[in-house]
Parts: structure tokens; sequence; C-alpha cells
């Protein structure tokens, strides 16, 4: 199966945009840094139960495996992925807000399973608007995505740090 062909303006490269990935990249990665190993010990400082907590962390991975193809097709139809991008990346900050409400156990479930679909959907389209950029402009991936990982291990150890400091 071939690609279609790009348009002349297509084929025209945005200002910066290996920049503008690249810090992309780091900020879808510095929010997973913190949560991933440290949502858990928020949740059992905050009084849940282990049975609790694993339904909370579980539930949204069951949930992601329907709900980022469909916001992934929808963002493959749109005129520009990177309008869908833009507005799952804000519903993902407002939706992180509910984590601040009064923290019960249907309330942290609710946000999770809510934030999960809007934000999951992210690592893929960012690939996505990536790896085209490989194509059009013939962008270097790794030269973009690693700053991803770089900000992924710099939120992890800071988050560490925070806590080791503050006892939380």
């Amino acid at each position: 199966m071939s690609l279609p062909q790009l348009s002349p303006e297509q084929l025209v490269k945005p200002r910066h945009f290996e920049l503008r990935m690249s810090l992309i990249f780091a900020t879808l990665f510095v929010p997973l840094g913190t949560h991933l190993p440290y949502f858990p010990l928020w949740l059992q400082a905050k009084g849940f139960h282990a049975e609790q907590i694993a339904v909370i962390l579980a539930a949204p991975m069951f949930l992601r495996v329907v709900t980022t193809p469909l916001l992934t097709a929808l963002a493959d139809r749109a005129r520009d992925r990177a309008d869908v991008y833009v507005a799952l990346m804000a519903a993902s900050l407002l939706l992180s807000a509910g984590y601040f409400l009064t923290p019960t156990y249907a309330m942290v479930l609710a946000v999770s399973l809510a934030l999960t679909i809007v934000w999951t959907p992210h690592s893929p389209i960012a690939d996505s608007l990536a790896l085209s950029g490989v194509r059009r402009f013939g962008s270097n991936y790794t030269s973009m995505r690693k700053w991803g990982s770089i900000s992924y291990l710099f939120a992890n150890i800071a988050g560490g740090f925070i806590l080791s400091v503050t006892g939380s």
C-alpha cells in the first residue's frame, strides 16, 4: 500500500517544526513521569484501601482499549490532527483539576476514567504528527521523541525528590 501524493502546501515545513514537536513530547511525558510512580502513593495517603487502588488503576486500562482507537480515528479524519490534540489537551487539564476535589472513591474513580478517555490518545496522536513531519519534511523522529524520555526521567526523579523532602 502506498501513501497518497502530498500537495505542494503539505510540503511546506511549519516554522520550528522539530522544536515544537520536541516540546509536545516533553510536556506529554512530564505528567506520566509523576503520575505513574506516585499516583498509587497519593491514593494510599488519601486512605484508599488496596482493593480500591487496584480498581482505580486498572479500570482506566480497560476503558482505553476502546476509547483510544475511537479518538485517534477521529483525529485521523479531522482536517488537522493538531486541533484534536489541542482539544484533548485542554480537556485533560480541565479533568485533572477533579483530583483537587474531595477525594472520595467515586470521585477519584470517575476522574480517572474520564481522564483516561482524553489523555491516552495524546501519545499516538503526537507520534502521528511527528511521523508526518518525518515523511513530509525529512525530520528526525528520534531527535524529537528523545525529549519525551528525558522529561519523563526528570519528572520521575524530581517527584521523588519532592516527596522525600516534604515527607508527603
